[in-house]
C-alpha cells in the first residue's frame, strides 16, 4: 500500500479518482472533505439550560438513530481547541434538551445563535425568538420552529482525539406546528420547509427540489 496515499490517483469507474488516507490529513482537512461531501445535513437548533441560564445553538452533526424509543444523535465539537461549548456544559449539568427543526424563514435568527457568546448570553433573546415552557423537560421550546423534540440525555460519548462528544437523546415529547402533520402522521415537507447545512461558515440549502424512485419489493 502506498504510504503517501493522499496523492495517489487511480482509475475508478470510468474516471480518475483521488484516494485519501485520513491518517495523512490534518483535522481541518478531514473536516473539509467530510462536510463538503456529506450534504445536506439536517440542522438541530438545540436549547439547553445551565447555571448561566438558557442557551440555543445550531448543530449539523445531527440525525435520528432509532425508534422504540425514538432516539436522536447530535455531535458537539469544541469551542476553539480547548473549551467545551455551552451546550455540552449545560447537558452535563441539566441532562435535558430540545431539538428544533428550523423553518427557512427563521434562517437569519438561527444563524445568530451560531455565534460565540459568553455563557450568560441567552441566544433565544438575542435572536428574537419567543419561547414556551416544555412539557417534560426543563429547557424551553422555541415557538416559531415547526417541529420540536423534547429529549433527555441517555449517553454522552467522547469521539476522537479532537474531541467531539456524541450525545444520544431519547425523545419524550414531540410538538408540530398546525397543519404540519396529516391524520395518518405524514409530515408536510412544504410546510415544514427545513434548512440543510452545506460546507462553509454560513452555507445552507432549501428543501425545494425532490424526486421519487420506484419502490423496491
Amino acid at each position: 500500500m502506498d504510504d503517501n496515499m493522499n496523492s495517489t490517483v487511480f482509475l475508478g469507474r470510468g474516471s480518475a479518482t483521488r484516494e485519501f488516507d485520513p491518517a495523512n490529513l490534518s483535522t481541518r482537512e478531514q473536516y473539509k472533505l467530510l462536510t463538503g461531501s456529506i450534504v445536506p445535513r439536517p440542522i438541530a437548533l438545540v436549547t439547553t439550560l445551565g447555571s448561566a441560564g438558557v442557551n440555543a445553538a445550531p448543530f449539523s452533526f445531527f440525525n435520528v438513530v432509532g425508534v422504540a424509543p425514538p432516539t436522536i444523535m447530535l455531535s458537539i465539537g469544541m469551542r476553539g481547541e480547548e473549551l467545551e461549548k455551552d451546550t455540552l456544559r449545560n447537558l452535563r449539568a441539566v441532562p435535558e434538551f430540545v431539538v428544533h427543526i428550523v423553518h427557512e424563514d427563521e434562517r437569519e435568527a438561527m444563524q445568530l445563535c451560531a455565534g460565540y457568546y459568553p455563557p450568560e448570553v441567552n441566544e433565544t433573546e438575542l435572536a428574537g425568538f419567543e419561547v414556551l415552557p416544555s412539557r417534560k423537560v426543563r429547557p424551553p421550546r422555541i415557538a416559531r420552529c415547526p417541529a420540536q423534540f423534547e429529549c433527555v440525555v441517555k449517553n454522552i460519548i467522547p469521539v476522537g482525539a479532537v474531541p467531539y462528544h456524541m450525545v444520544l437523546g431519547e425523545i419524550v415529547a414531540m410538538h408540530f406546528g398546525e397543519d404540519i402533520v396529516s391524520q395518518n402522521l405524514h409530515v408536510d415537507l412544504d410546510r415544514l420547509s427545513p434548512l440543510g447545512r452545506l460546507a462553509g461558515p454560513a452555507s445552507y440549502v432549501r428543501l425545494s427540489d425532490r424526486l421519487s424512485l420506484a419502490p423496491v419489493d
